[in-house]
């Protein structure tokens, strides 16, 4: 039987190791959630608000703790591990206090023919969920958090080197007050989630991961008819118009794009740079990508970690000397650091082929990508050169210019003057192979609803 495990990337080191769920003990978890879900769903609102309330103050209190369990995990420095944890903590906090409103059944009083017609909201059941390792409490908790609120039971499939974290994450809940079963972490084989997804009882599937991952999701969702959310990859871009101060801009999009390693669906992967500032521009950014400390997850002067394993950092060092073969400037870094675990230099590379392997494709890893437009209209072509559409944004002096061409990109988000902005008062998904469907907000509170149409009427009985 195969194992989780926490394998160190800082050290290469495999610290803990955990069992596989057996195939044939899935249908006895599915039974408890399921009985768990109809007991759930019959709380009132106001209790499930109680529970995520509660639960927001363990994780804010102890956020160092479980940023040392990811640290340890997947590499992310402290300090970003900490922010994390404390996100989810708001999460938890917002969904208790917003989520009443947004599932009032929603009055259609234009509907003619009916004294009243209204829609509820209602749950849907056990839901399956399966989230990467770059963010281990916040992908859970965007999806989890919501779906609570809404009356949903979750069963949670987590990336396999992050066994741990997903543990803590029910054991916090739980502490909180959550009845057992209705949120289960299940180390769950990638090849077992039919076995899950065929049960009736079990109601939708929510996939954050790669492409592949979404289409074969997406395939058993299809085939056994259940409803689906997929967030995947992303090759976004940073468009640069213009900017009183080019250092600043380079040393604040190259934080952006190194941040967790680069490891990050909403990452700014391709910077393009008006032809006026380009050249100035690189070399700021050269300077930035430069002065990026890499290190250990829990040295206070780290600003990047390691990768997440070692056949993520060899992939990345892999297809960025393959870039620079098809005629690609490497300007720095993008070489594995000789040291135990698995870290690398992060990587400046310009004149890449938009029709190339990191033309097309999403590099998940700290590789700053820098492409030169002539004009406005020529840098918003390079940015629709792409199959994917997550996230985008423009940089810029003036907001309304910049507003205007972010909302020419296509993506499902678009920002002005940010990057990598989520939070649970907007939504959070992309277009295109991105995936579908949104998380956050009250977008979230309704993915997995059924969505119940009723029509009242006074007996009026023809004689």
């Amino acid at each position: 039987m195969s194992t989780f495990a926490v394998t160190n990337p800082n050290t290469g080191e495999v610290e803990k190791t955990f069992e596989s769920l057996a195939v044939e003990e899935i249908p006895g978890v599915i039974q408890a959630a399921d009985e768990a879900f109809h007991k759930w769903s019959r709380t009132t609102v106001e209790e499930r608000a109680a529970v995520l309330s509660r639960a927001a103050d363990i994780f804010e209190s102890r956020a160092e703790e479980l940023a040392h369990i990811i640290g340890r995990e997947m590499g992310k420095p402290l300090k970003q591990g900490i922010a994390e944890v404390k996100k989810v903590a708001f999460g938890a906090r917002w969904f208790s206090k917003n989520a009443g409103e947004f599932l009032e059944p929603t009055e259609l009083p234009e509907a003619q023919g009916a004294d009243r017609t209204y829609v509820k909201h209602d749950p849907l059941g056990v839901l399956l969920g399966i989230m990467p390792w770059n963010f281990p409490f916040n992908q859970i908790a965007r999806f989890t958090l919501p779906n609570l609120m809404v009356g949903n039971a979750i069963m949670m499939k987590q990336a396999a080197i992050c066994p741990e974290s997903s543990q803590k994450f029910q054991e916090i809940l739980e502490e909180a007050g959550l009845p057992q079963g209705v949120y289960t972490n299940i180390y769950l084989n990638s090849s077992d989630a039919e076995q899950i997804l065929q049960d009736f009882r079990v109601k939708g599937v929510s996939l954050t991961g790669s492409e592949s991952a979404g289409a074969s999701v997406a395939s058993l969702a299809a085939k056994y008819l259940k409803k689906s959310v997929l967030e995947l990859g992303g090759n976004d871009p940073a468009i640069v118009l213009d900017t009183d101060d080019v250092a600043a801009l380079a040393k604040k999009l190259v934080t952006l794009r190194t941040a967790n390693a680069g490891q990050v669906c909403t990452s700014p992967k391709r910077f393009i740079v008006l032809d006026h500032l380009y050249d100035e521009f690189l070399d700021a950014t050269k300077d930035a990508v430069n002065a990026v400390t890499v290190g250990p997850y829990d040295h206070p002067d780290t600003d990047m970690g390691p990768l997440s394993s070692e056949g993520a950092r060899d992939e990345v060092v892999e297809r960025i000397q393959e870039a620079v073969s098809a005629g690609a400037t490497l300007h720095t870094g993008g070489e594995k650091l000789n040291r135990d675990g698995w870290f690398m230099s992060p990587a400046l590379l310009s004149d890449i082929d938009l029709n190339s392997d990191l033309g097309c494709n999403e590099l998940f890893g700290p590789a700053v990508m820098v492409f030169r437009a002539q004009d406005e209209q020529d840098a918003l072509r390079i940015a629709n050169s792409t199959q994917y559409g997550l996230m985008a944004s423009v940089w810029t002096t003036d907001v309304e210019r910049g507003q205007k061409l972010a909302e020419s990109i296509n993506a499902g988000m678009t920002f002005v003057n940010t990057h990598m902005d989520s939070s649970p008062e907007f939504p959070f998904g992309g277009i295109n192979n991105s995936g579908y469907g949104r998380e956050n907000a009250q977008w979230a509170l309704r993915e997995f609803t059924n969505e119940r149409l009723v029509r009242l009427n006074e007996q009026k009985l023809d004689s």
